[in-house]
């Protein structure tokens, strides 16, 4: 057999076999030409669709005129600062549970709460009562329609300011929240309980059955069976008020003072306040990026975007971080989203 020869020019005519062409079926140039491009087109599209059944980030960066920027860490700390008894703080409680029963212990998930210390009462009431030798001027501006029902109201005000009763009293300083000494006490008496038990999924049962079953009229003899519903002994809970109220109290003035902390509630991811007040517009339709989900102000609060808040701060998020979080209904009947205007200061 004669060496192949290098081809450089012209191919010589060879004489070939006689093909069966009833099992082969030979496909001109073009033919093969356009069977490429239809393959490279179709690639192009069954790739873009694939990024929309993912989620278009490069949609998301443009529709969203805020950004969450997270701290990252192994572990997120989100704090929650409620008082027991703000309407708006049990909502946000409401929308935060299923997002525990979703993530457990991998985030520290943790409430606060605000309370106001008094440490000299006649001046205290003296600063935030009024001055009845003002009443005129108050009258002046619209405050009140006659002297003498600002000189009713300012004396009443400032007869019950300085009532020691409506204070948490412990030793010589005063304590109270913005509903009264009750709602003070069942503030201690939450934070006792919470740290009670590595496992809080009894807390989140016994706040559910105040919030349902008490009021900041009540709670002083409605917590116990409450308490007990969850499972908690309500001995522990009492010997921890009568102990450690002062420094559990102090603690949380400590963190509301160094967060600037006011309203009820207000959530923070890592030391970050979330959802940022940047986020918000008077025309309720701000927008927020949360790693690659953008959330619509009506939403800021919802069970999702707390979630999608603390998870974008984790390091490495676990699995939990996938499943999105439905909302659901408060036992008030209103949606839990609705938590999201609103706050007791």
């Amino acid at each position: 057999m004669k060496k192949t020869k290098k081809i450089t020019a012209k191919l010589p005519k060879i004489n070939l076999p006689q093909v069966d062409t009833s099992k082969n079926v030979q496909i001109p140039l073009i033919g093969v030409i356009f069977f490429c491009l239809l393959l490279a087109v179709s690639s192009f599209f069954a790739g873009l669709s694939w990024i929309k059944l993912k989620g278009d980030t490069s949609n998301n960066n443009t529709a969203a005129k805020n950004t969450f920027v997270a701290v990252k860490n192994n572990k997120p700390e989100f704090n929650f600062f409620v008082m027991s008894f703000c309407p708006y703080g049990n909502q946000i409680e409401t929308v935060i549970k299923p997002i525990f029963d979703l993530i457990k212990d991998k985030a520290d998930i943790h409430p606060r709460y605000i309370f106001e210390k008094v440490a000299d009462l006649p001046s205290y009431c003296k600063q935030t009562s009024g001055d009845v030798t003002q009443c005129a001027a108050y009258v002046k501006s619209g405050y009140f329609t006659t002297e003498s029902e600002c000189q009713k109201t300012v004396n009443e005000y400032n007869k019950s300011c300085l009532d020691e009763k409506n204070y948490l009293k412990i030793g010589n300083a005063f304590y109270s929240s913005l509903h009264g000494r009750i709602e003070a006490n069942q503030n201690v008496r939450e934070i006792c309980a919470f740290n009670m038990n590595e496992d809080k999924t009894n807390w989140w049962n016994f706040v559910t059955n105040v919030n349902t079953n008490c009021t900041s009229e009540n709670a002083d003899t409605c917590w116990e069976e409450q308490a007990k519903k969850a499972g908690f002994d309500t001995n522990k809970i009492t010997e921890c008020f009568n102990t450690q109220a002062a420094d559990l109290i102090e603690k949380e003035i400590a963190l509301t003072t160094q967060y600037k902390v006011t309203g009820s509630p207000t959530l923070m991811v890592n030391g970050i306040s979330f959802p940022p007040e940047s986020a918000y517009t008077e025309a309720g339709d701000g927008t927020l990026k949360i790693g690659n989900k953008v959330i619509k102000q009506a939403n800021f609060r919802s069970s999702d975007a707390i979630k999608e808040a603390i998870c974008a701060s984790f390091k490495k998020a676990p699995k939990e971080c996938k499943t999105e979080i439905k909302e659901a209904t408060a036992n008030t009947g209103t949606n839990t989203a609705a938590a999201n205007s609103g706050s007791c200061n």
